[in-house]
């Protein structure tokens, strides 16, 4: 069997791919695939993009579930693959690949009543007992199952190599003119290749919750508004598979706030003048007259963005967190606490028990969120303050909350030197006494 670009691929592949959509259709509800309309194939692609930022098309995804018939057999490409693992609770493709393979791996049936065992009769003049005869046939299907499994993850790196060159095939990056700023910042994107680029061919950029997508090509530039605080990782898109990320900075002077009823528009509160760290607040009074619509839900964040020489991987933050008790329109109030890297975040997002299945954590690579696992032990209501204390010592992460420890993990992809910290609230929040500490250097940021 062949793949679309024509390579050969091993049965066992398709296998995991079918196991996959069989998950996904019942993550999205169980409907059957034969029911399916626009509706739902949009509502999947939503969810997948917020999730993995990685938006696929009806008709891509209809070719995915076997819905849209090609003349060979659709196989994604990798980046697809990691996304459709990721959405269904997995690090990556490879992950889910080799637990379906484990998992399929069939057992040899016992011979049933009707079907009795032959019996080989031996010689007396056999050396090699029957007991040497099957230890020996058990090690040859050993080696045989270690044989295949390599064959596996052989053929795996080979199609990702394949798959990394047909995913860029100019060798293009995304370069920032100017990626250091103040708020608000407007920075200025091109492209940058390896070889020859055709003029024509299209490229998308990924501003994160900082804008829409935009498209881009050739020599031509592209500039983008930033109006938050923060370190935004702007990806480059290639028929909608990530291939480069450009790292932007709006830094701060101090502890800041902003604010907005939606992730699009962010109105900068007081000014943007620096708090104390005493009291990092705003008041409803402060919102109002930053144009803040009061009587919808709106989101409150406090920010501290510039560089150091902290490592992400060997730190302590701690604080005091108090959110509101209830806000018209917002069943469950999030507190969210971001320490932003060079490369990437750790990110903790929490609510009352009651509201467990919005929770969230981020640490590099590894993102869990409670609509794929139970995170209860993240609930906890911080409606009369609560202290808050996440520990990474060499990539293993210790979060505490109320001074108990609620969550053990790990990473693997360093996020680089501290660049930020930033705290959001559902409605009006208070921030006490932030504090983040190298563990190794003891240097304060």
């Amino acid at each position: 069997m062949k793949l679309d670009s024509g390579q050969a691929v091993n049965e066992v592949f398709f296998d995991a791919l079918d196991a996959c959509c069989k998950e996904i259709i019942e993550k999205m509800g169980g409907k059957p695939i034969s029911e399916w309309r626009t509706t739902d194939y949009n509502s999947l692609s939503s969810q997948l993009g917020k999730k993995t930022k990685v938006y696929l098309s009806e008709n891509t995804l209809k070719r995915i579930f076997g819905r849209l018939k090609t003349s060979n057999r659709y196989y994604p490409q990798k980046a697809t693959r990691d996304a459709l693992a990721q959405f269904i609770g997995y690090r990556d493709w490879q992950e889910y690949e080799l637990i379906c393979i484990a998992a399929g791996i069939k057992k040899v049936e016992s011979p049933t009543e009707e079907e009795e065992p032959q019996i080989q009769e031996v010689p007396e003049n056999t050396i090699a007992p029957l007991k040497a005869k099957s230890r020996s046939k058990q090690k040859m299907i050993g080696f045989g199952l270690i044989a295949l499994t390599l064959l596996i993850i052989a053929s795996f790196f080979i199609f990702q190599h394949k798959d990394s060159q047909e995913l860029n095939p100019y060798g293009v990056s995304l370069v920032c003119e100017n990626p250091i700023g103040e708020v608000p910042h407007t920075a200025v994107f091109k492209l940058a290749s390896k070889k020859p680029l055709d003029e024509h061919e299209e490229f998308s950029i990924d501003f994160m919750d900082e804008g829409a997508m935009a498209k881009i090509s050739g020599k031509k530039e592209k500039t983008q508004f930033f109006m938050n605080p923060g370190v935004v990782y702007v990806k480059l898109l290639y028929k909608g598979v990530p291939i480069d990320t450009a790292t932007i900075y709006m830094q701060t002077k101090g502890w800041v706030a902003n604010s907005g009823n939606d992730t699009l528009r962010a109105f900068p509160i007081a000014g943007l003048r620096s708090l104390s760290e005493d009291r990092i607040f705003v008041s409803a009074k402060q919102l109002d007259s930053a144009g803040l619509n009061l009587s919808k839900p709106f989101l409150v964040g406090f920010s501290n963005i510039h560089s150091s020489n902290i490592s992400g991987e060997n730190f302590e933050f701690s604080c005091n967190l108090e959110s509101e008790e209830s806000r018209p329109g917002v069943q469950c109030i999030e507190s969210t606490v971001i320490i932003l890297g060079e490369n990437s975040r750790h990110l903790i997002t929490m609510y009352k028990p009651s509201c467990a299945a919005f929770s969230e954590y981020n640490f590099s690579e590894v993102k869990v969120n409670g609509a794929t696992k139970y995170l209860g032990g993240m609930g906890y209501d911080f409606k009369d303050g609560g202290e808050f204390k996440l520990r990474v010592k060499d990539k293993n992460v210790s979060l505490f909350l109320g001074g108990k420890e609620v969550l053990k993990t790990s990473y693997k992809l360093p996020i680089g030197k501290v660049t930020g910290i930033k705290v959001l609230f559902n409605g009006i929040g208070r921030l006490r006494v932030p504090k983040l500490q190298d563990l190794k250097t003891g240097e304060l940021y």
